[in-house]
């Protein structure tokens, strides 16, 4: 191990610390509690999780229907879909990410426009959350071979061999994930979308990019001492470096030892979860139903992150039809739902492991030569500019050089195509962008569009994206 390498370790470390006693300390003191009494919180909780999970009440999820999928190893992946009347053409797979579960898509799965097309819908929960089975280890080969075959398991099933068309939508982990499949396999999905999220040598290539560009200026200053406007330029240049530092600082903490997340890391923990789920997912500009109210909308974000609890897992003589073990043990922890599993996510090299496809994905394994890191289908990166994890100058800009179509088309051209590649921006969303209004239509027309143009219907996203909100979005097209 290098001396640099040693430095970065021991700052990660350190910072680790400190951001752990940071959030440890805002949940002792921090006045912005959840909702309501303890035992209030708990009624509403155990309701909300038999609303979500039961697998035999389904009269809190009308027209969903709970599914698993069983795997070649035996893993079972959880899915809840939408109920159709006419047989399904194409396929749209929901991908989750970080703390959430399939829930986070309720409004997609229940959309009118979308039902009404004549794509079947389904969004699963990661190996490890929601009612998803555990994994021994999160690097690429097990999530993303996981991931990957549940899609292929879902195409058999709704669309069998005429021609299925699949659209994957990722958020969170979840782009990270989808965005690796649309990268290094081919011909298993047909369309991107990743809401919120990057692709690796994207935010790499940006990193390295701020920090050479601070470099640059910091010899400059060296030559000549005087000059200190290319001491401030340094400075500037690594502003988007800090930014996302800041942003990031959870996932250093994610990487401290497990001893250390086991006792007052627990704490920390709950801060983090309690925020997300009283505050991010429920700000002033998300979209939500104006009859429920905080307390009721908190309970369901909590559940949806728990899981189920033990009175949603019935041990059936039928192991297919119910909840694993593991998700019934997930049941039993403090925080409820096993968090020192879920952020192995951030532990075990998911993002920038090598993936070697299963035995049960080498059909959609890209031809000799191709390069891992651009994209085998057409993509869509839908980002909150207010994204306060990720910042866009790191985590966004620079997509189109991995693009199916890498030129800048305007969408007036006479060139647009159904396989045609996009950024857009959503100016006043955050990171939970498919939560708020501007973000859910946005990503709702992006679906649409993407069927209409499998059916080979004009017109361009940017025309099917106009009416969201005025000046709200924008739109690049590459094809």
């Amino acid at each position: 191990m290098s001396f640099s390498e040693y430095i970065y370790r021991g700052f990660a470390f350190l910072f680790g610390l400190v951001t752990l006693a940071y959030f440890t300390w805002r949940d002792y003191f921090d006045d912005s509690k959840l909702p309501g009494t303890e035992a209030e919180q708990k009624k509403l909780l155990h309701g909300a999780q038999h609303k979500l999970w039961s697998l035999e009440d389904t009269n809190g999820l009308p027209g969903l229907r709970h599914n698993f999928l069983t795997l070649a190893d035996g893993l079972k992946l959880h899915c809840v879909s939408n109920i159709r009347q006419t047989p399904a053409r194409q396929l749209i797979v929901f991908v989750h990410g970080f703390p959430d579960s399939w829930h986070i898509y309720y409004r997609f799965l229940t959309s009118q426009a979308l039902q009404a097309s004549d794509a079947q819908l389904v969004a699963i929960d990661l190996p490890g959350h929601g009612g998803s089975d555990d994994l021994s280890h999160y690097g690429p080969d097990e999530v993303l071979n996981a991931v990957a075959e549940g899609i292929k398991q879902l195409k058999a099933l709704y669309l069998g061999d005429n021609k299925p068309f699949c659209v994957l939508v990722g958020h969170d982990w979840g782009g990270f994930i989808s965005l690796r499949i649309a990268a290094e396999t081919k011909g298993l999905i047909d369309r991107l979308v990743a809401i919120n999220i990057g692709h690796m040598p994207v935010i790499k290539y940006n990193a390295r990019l701020a920090a050479k560009r601070c470099n640059d200026h910091l010899a400059a200053w060296s030559r000549n001492h005087l000059k200190f406007s290319n001491a401030a330029a340094a400075w500037r240049m690594l502003a988007p470096l800090r930014t996302q530092l800041l942003m990031s600082c959870y996932i250093f903490e994610f990487n401290l030892p497990l001893w250390l997340l086991k006792g007052i890391g627990l704490r920390s923990m709950k801060f983090i979860l309690d925020n997300v789920h009283g505050v991010v997912h429920h700000r002033p500009a998300n979209a939500s139903s104006p009859d429920d109210s905080l307390a009721h909308l908190v309970a369901e974000s909590r559940a949806a992150s728990f899981g189920p609890s033990s009175a949603e897992c019935p041990m059936h003589s039928d192991k297919t039809t119910t909840y694993g073990s593991s998700v019934l043990a997930r049941s039993f922890t403090e925080y409820p739902g096993d968090w020192l599993q879920r952020v192995r996510l951030y532990r075990d090299g998911l993002s920038t492991g090598k993936w070697t496809l299963g035995a049960e994905l080498q059909p959609y394994k890209p031809s000799a030569g191709s390069d891992w890191q651009n994209f085998e289908c057409p993509v869509t990166v839908i980002f909150g500019l207010k994204d306060h994890a990720l910042d866009p100058q790191i985590v966004l800009d620079g997509h189109e050089r991995h693009f199916h179509g890498r030129a800048a088309i305007s969408e007036s051209s006479d060139s647009l195509k159904a396989d045609a590649s996009h950024i857009v921006r959503l100016k006043n969303c955050a990171h939970w962008s498919l939560l708020e209004d501007t973000g859910a239509q946005a990503v709702e027309r992006t679906l649409l569009w993407s069927l209409r143009e499998h059916s080979s219907s004009s017109g361009g996203l940017e025309e099917a994206l106009q009416r969201v909100s005025a000046n709200e979005v924008i739109v690049e097209t590459y094809a």
